[in-house]
């Protein structure tokens, strides 16, 4: 029989193989990559996230969301050098998603990490081992990276797809690195036609406040709302553009780009920038009688259109526009139906005016923010603060003995009436404990348990009762307070005569209950370190002159640091030579 040869035929076996095996492969699934990630699978879900986001062909509204995922996955996995490069392609495949373009700045500004190494000549982000990088940061670079994705996301997509989340991002990320410390950077318009190289050293967020920016005038400088993003002269309305655009795009949003303006504002002229000066902040130390109403730093006299403030040209007091009056926004803000925004408001309100000492006006605010709820009861104790009846005790130094009694300070607002108990410390069992506890090294040392110092929060907070004695004084005080919650600051004649540590309770009628320790002292030693020794004067507390005979005990400790734990050496107990011109005994 003779064969018939068909060459067609045979070759179209192999092509249908190949056909067969050259199939695209099936696409990722999201649902299943998502799986992966939140059980830990953070390789395999990379996988599948990072074929998603490049994709060129991946579900617009969805792109970002994978792409911000996968990032996550690398993180997850330590793999923080492969950020850049990875980010960059999926931003090339899909250069004209406004919203993955958002998602790809979010990333650069807010989630990479913006420290790394020069190795090689080139960038390697995150953690780096080795002594031969050269240690940079990318903070500024990120932050112009995430601009120009910005702008250029405003270019692929309309001002309504993008909505109003996008333009509060963006003023988030015009002002990264410019609050109250660097506002001044706000003046320069940050060039986003290149990227700026990197910086070396690690990165510092924020410089110390020297005061907002003025003109040359000494006045400050304000940022106004251009006519558009390309209109802007400065990074400071580039901002206010943004945040404009905010609220125009989103209604509902309104509220919250006028707090964050309001915010901008109180950080650079509040009265909260003379913080440094706390004495200024007083609530009053004086008895009253004295009132100086035009005063620079007499904060209870300003009115809602000014303030105290200190500008880098110096503490300035003056009246703020109606635009830059952040007071008017947070009271716009309180008065609208906002949510949350508007007890916020109603917060910040109460807090700026108790910190301008116009405290009606701040409990006020307060009772208002608590009809709004306060479930945990933390505005309440505001209002209690400057309502109720409170009183405090000053820092006392050592006092010495004697028939005039010590004394101390005592400050207080609204109560009429305070009660005075004072009790002897035990000083000679606290200062035995203290040497048995370090002749028994501890293991690690509690600091707590040698602070002598700290005796009276021992006992307040800690409840030590052992080392409290009789009662040896009660009393009673009338007091009259200041108006408008002022504090009003007395001294207090105390019984206490003779030498010893006394814990002292000042309860007032109504109100809290405040303690602090007296320390009564009838000997004093003055210690001067000499050459190889210390030079050690015992005297009368009052007179200053010399106790002979004085019999004194020394106890001292060191810390040493060992292999297996520290311990806390005692240093045996030692009687230091007399100078001969010593007036001063020989201790025994």
């Amino acid at each position: 029989m003779k064969r018939t040869r068909f060459p067609g035929a045979w070759l179209a076996v192999p092509a249908l193989l190949l056909m067969t095996f050259a199939a695209a492969p099936e696409k990722p699934d999201r649902e299943a990559a998502g799986k992966l990630m939140r059980d830990g699978n953070f390789k395999e879900a990379y996988d599948g996230l990072s074929s998603l986001a490049l994709d060129p062909a991946d579900e617009p509204t969805a792109a970002g969301s994978d792409l911000t995922q996968a990032v996550e996955c690398l993180r997850r996995l330590n793999r923080l050098d492969e950020f850049d490069a990875f980010v960059e392609k999926v931003i090339a495949a899909h250069k004209d998603n406004g919203l993955l373009l958002f998602s790809a700045a979010v990333l650069y500004h807010d989630y990479a990490v913006h420290q790394g190494a020069i190795v090689a000549g080139s960038f390697v982000r995150g953690p780096h081992r080795g002594g031969t990088a050269k240690y940079v940061n990318s903070a500024e670079r990120d932050r112009i990276r995430a601009l120009q994705l910005m702008v250029q996301a405003m270019g692929a997509a309309k001002a309504e797809k993008l909505g109003g989340r996008f333009y509060l991002t963006l003023a988030n990320i015009l002002l990264g690195n410019r609050g109250y410390g660097d506002a001044w950077r706000l003046q320069y318009l940050s060039d986003l036609d290149k990227l700026p190289d990197y910086v070396e050293g690690y990165y510092y967020d924020g410089g110390r406040g020297i005061g907002a920016p003025v003109n040359a005038e000494g006045t400050p400088v304000y940022y106004h709302v251009p006519e558009s993003w390309k209109a802007a002269q400065n990074d400071g309305e580039r901002w206010r553009w943004a945040l404009q655009m905010a609220a125009e795009i989103a209604p509902a949003m309104t509220a919250q780009a006028e707090m964050t303006f309001a915010d901008f504002l109180r950080s650079q002229f509040g009265t909260e920038t003379l913080a440094e000066y706390g004495w200024f902040f007083g609530r009053g130390f004086s008895d009253g009688d004295k009132k100086d109403e035009s005063g620079t730093y007499a904060l209870h006299t300003l009115g809602e259109d000014e303030t105290i403030a200190r500008l880098a040209a110096g503490i300035r007091r003056f009246k703020l526009p109606d635009e830059f009056n952040y007071i008017l926004i947070y009271k716009r803000v309180a008065g609208e139906n906002a949510g949350n925004w508007t007890a916020q408001a109603l917060d910040k309100l109460a807090d700026l005016f108790e910190n301008r000492r116009q405290y009606e006006k701040s409990a006020d605010y307060w009772r208002r923010s608590i009809a709004l709820g306060d479930p945990v009861g933390n505005k309440q104790k505001r209002l209690d603060q400057i309502e109720g009846n409170w009183g405090q005790f000053e820092p006392v130094g050592t006092q010495p003995a004697g028939p005039v009694g010590a004394t101390v300070e005592f400050r207080f607002r609204n109560g009429r009436k305070v009660s005075f108990e004072a009790q002897e410390i035990n000083v000679r069992k606290l200062l035995d404990d203290v040497k048995a506890y370090l002749k028994d090294p501890p293991k690690q040392l509690d600091w707590n348990e040698v602070n002598i110092a700290d005796i009276g929060s021992r006992l307040v907070r800690e409840n030590q009762s052992e080392y409290l004695l009789k009662r040896v004084a009660s009393w009673e005080l009338e007091l009259t307070p200041r108006e408008g919650h002022f504090d009003r600051r007395i001294t207090v004649a105390t019984p206490l005569q003779r030498a010893g540590a006394y814990l002292v309770s000042a309860k007032m009628e109504g109100g809290n209950t405040s303690y602090v320790v007296i320390w009564v002292a009838d000997t004093a030693i003055v210690r001067k370190p000499m050459d190889k020794q210390i030079y050690c004067f015992i005297a009368d507390a009052v007179t200053g002159r010399p106790i002979s005979e004085a019999n004194v005990e020394f106890f001292g400790w060191r810390q040493e640091w060992s292999t297996t734990r520290l311990r806390a050496r005692p240093i045996r107990s030692f009687t230091p030579p007399t100078p001969p011109s010593s007036p001063m005994p020989t201790a025994r």
